[in-house]
């Protein structure tokens, strides 16, 4: 019999940890996973899996990349199953190509019965969270920020714009450092999935006390890949740092102007 005491199975552990245990056993680095999983040399984005992650499962589409990667490799050799698990997919009793699906439908945003796709719309200012946009997501750290509307829009005119909106959130502009292009209060649309700095834009980064909109620009020719942190309001100054120690929430791909 189990004593009370005793640790937790694998089962029972968070995902994060799990996921490490089993790169590990694998043999791979953090940098070597995130260069075959085609994440290159931003490894940061990969390690955020093991670190920060606070959802129960990881999403199927990285799952989908990790199992013929780690499946068989390992002292004893890693089985897909044990891969697929990270995702909520437990082989076994129905078909794989099933629970797949099922996993898929339940990390899948609300799209409507009347064409349209919900969006939320959440609070960034500091009292209302840190780190993440959405606590949960694949990004940043710490607290979610609250959700204070839902916005409902044709999911046709979305698509003609990104092609997947699943990860699409709406914040409002805080602060003055991106002015004129940004103003204090606007709101703009931001892709969550999109936590690469490239190609240069505008992206949410964390800072380490807020959440804050940047124009992002990669270095020419440096090697780790550097970023240069731009402020649209010239009293504001740059910064650069390594792409790897950037915290990005996502890419904003729209605002609202009203005439």
């Amino acid at each position: 019999m189990q004593s009370s005491s005793s640790p937790p199975g694998p089962e029972h552990l968070p995902v994060s940890q799990r996921l490490k245990a089993l790169r590990e056993r694998a043999g791979y680095s953090i940098r070597a996973l995130a260069q075959d999983l085609g994440m290159g040399n931003r490894f940061s984005t990969y390690s955020f899996y093991e670190t920060k992650q606070k959802k129960e499962y990881l999403p199927v589409d990285l799952v989908r990349r990790l199992v013929p990667l780690l499946s068989e490799r390992g002292d004893p050799p890693i089985s897909p199953g044990e891969v697929w698990a990270l995702s909520g997919v437990i082989p076994g009793g129905s078909d794989l190509n099933d629970g797949i699906e099922r996993a898929t439908r339940a990390q899948a945003p609300r799209r409507n019965a009347d064409g349209t796709v919900t969006i939320n719309e959440y609070d960034i200012s500091p009292h209302a969270g840190s780190g993440a946009i959405v606590g949960d997501t694949d990004c940043g750290a710490g607290e979610s920020h609250a959700s204070i509307a839902a916005w409902h829009m044709p999911r046709a005119f979305v698509e003609n714009y990104v092609s997947d909106p699943s990860a699409l959130v709406i914040i409002r502009v805080a602060g003055n450092s991106m002015e004129p292009d940004f103003m204090a209060g606007e709101r703009v649309m931001v892709d969550t999935a999109h936590r690469v700095p490239s190609p240069d834009g505008v992206y949410v980064l964390w800072n380490g006390l807020g959440v804050v909109l940047k124009q992002l620009m990669l270095v020419p020719n440096s090697n780790p890949p550097r970023i240069r942190i731009i402020s649209v309001n010239p009293t504001y100054p740059m910064d650069e740092v390594d792409a790897s120690e950037l915290v990005i929430n996502g890419r904003v791909v729209g605002k609202w102007v009203w005439k």
